[in-house]
């Protein structure tokens, strides 16, 4: 007999009882080895036994990236306590994208990274895919290993569906045969008949125009899995026209919120559903006031905190992921799945730009040129009259790769479209791909750059 599936099958009472349980073993490990964790309890006099389980979670202090970043060995499980050999056993190490300095390296042993197989099989389930489907993995090769494009591959093994990895970019000077330019991507895309799309979704919407241009068409293409760049609804209505005009017939967007130190991502079961905890046994997820770190009554916007139940390489308590959001524990009322939710699109803390003296949401500006159709690429840079003065007046350009040959409305329309979202109305310079600021930004895009001198 089957166990209950942690999604579906149990009541509120039913996924509390597994989550103490997995939680009991992973804390019992942190209290014997785990570096941090060990220094801070002991430091703030907290032993095992004050921690009886999830109810207490709240004792435990807010772990942040800056803690994780200083000294991210110590964020390590040693062998100390382990029942068995895969429990410590490294399988791979992924590393976050931090803005400065190297990369932080997030350890998975053989023990967690079955547990990633199950994570990336549920995603998938929650997005609606058949054993009929296919994906075109179209997350580039990163100079540090990252999960985006490792965990689609093993998505599609979770799942047991075929999976092509379309490489785009050139991955290295030292092996120039490895890696595809954009018009090879395209031709993949419309050999392969992929049913599924997944990448970022700046990437897509450029192949989704590149297509267009080449007379290329898509008609398989059912799901477009975009993960890694915000992405609102006018973006998601644009992409799904773009995809449209390609031959799919009835194209569906799902959005991710993924992050490293989950080895995957919250998804939609639908649109509007909002972003759900794919495996409840894994993961708990709470929402707090962001200064006071006191937890905020569902439905209000809180920061988004995560806490791992059941791993055994690099493991974090209450992990600031440094976005709020609207957090319910509601069952799904589209798939029935009773898990947390993220019920808004999360943004970053301190996610607001000043330019000319203006307060900008940045995704504010990103959506509103996701959906403009006359783009097939865009970078928005804020920088100064005069370089390097800080005295001098901002300016907002935006370098724009046009779908079409523009004429000067289609400039003052993109202008005012921007105005309309931020206030500050930019000035429009027409490029090339080969000459945008966006060529080699590695796997994520940088839609705004700030070049002004803190």
């Amino acid at each position: 007999m089957s166990a209950p599936d942690p999604l579906f099958d149990l009541d509120e009472a039913g996924l509390a009882a597994l989550r103490d349980a997995r939680f009991a073993a992973t804390l019992d490990r942190i209290f014997a080895a785990h570096p941090h964790y060990r220094r801070r309890f002991a430091a703030a006099g907290l032993r095992r036994e004050h921690i009886r389980g999830l109810a207490d979670l709240a004792r435990l202090p807010v772990t942040t990236k800056a803690d994780y970043m200083a000294e991210p060995d110590a964020f390590r499980l040693g062998p100390e306590g382990a029942a068995e050999p895969e429990e410590t056993v490294v399988w791979d190490s992924m590393y976050t994208t931090g803005s400065s300095g190297s990369p932080t390296p997030f350890v998975s042993t053989g023990y967690d990274f079955l547990n990633i197989l199950a994570l990336q099989r549920n995603m998938l389930r929650l997005r609606g895919v058949t054993a009929d489907d296919s994906i075109l993995n179209l997350f580039p090769l990163t100079r540090h290993p990252h999960g985006a494009f490792a965990r689609a591959m093993n998505a599609a093994a979770a799942f047991g569906i075929p999976v092509t990895a379309a490489l785009p970019g050139q991955v290295s000077p030292r092996q120039p045969g490895i890696g595809h330019r954009l018009d090879e991507v395209v031709a993949i895309a419309a050999r392969t008949r992929a049913t599924i799309l997944w990448g970022v979704p700046s990437y897509l919407r450029k192949l989704a125009a590149r297509a267009e241009d080449l007379g290329a068409t898509l008609p398989a293409t059912r799901l477009l899995f975009v993960t890694g760049e915000g992405f609102g609804e006018d973006a998601r209505a644009d992409l799904l026209d773009r995809l449209r005009r390609l031959g799919a017939p009835d194209p569906r967007v799902s959005v991710s919120y993924g992050s490293t130190e989950m080895q995957g991502g919250m998804v939609e079961c639908t649109a509007g559903s909002g972003y759900h905890n794919p495996s409840p046994d894994q993961f708990l997820f709470e929402a707090v006031d962001p200064d006071t770190h006191a937890p905020v009554p569902d439905g209000e916007e809180g920061l988004v905190l995560l806490t791992h139940l059941d791993r055994r390489g690099t493991v974090m308590l209450r992990y600031a992921l440094g976005d709020v959001a609207r957090l319910t524990r509601a069952r799904c009322p589209h798939c029935g799945a009773l898990t947390e939710r993220l019920t808004s699109i999360p943004h970053r803390v301190d996610g607001l730009v000043k330019i000319k003296g203006m307060l900008v949401n940045p995704q504010a500006l990103v959506d509103a040129l996701m959906a403009e159709p006359a783009l097939a690429e865009f970078q928005a840079v804020v920088d100064k009259d005069v370089p390097g003065d800080p005295l001098s007046m901002d300016r907002l350009v935006l370098h724009a790769v046009p779908t079409a040959a523009p004429d000067p409305d289609t400039a003052r329309r993109v202008a005012d479209r921007v105005r309309r979202a931020c206030g500050v109305t930019p000035t429009v310079q027409w490029t090339t791909p080969a000459d945008t600021l966006l060529a080699g930004r590695g796997w994520k895009a940088k839609p705004l750059l700030d070049l002004r001198t803190p």
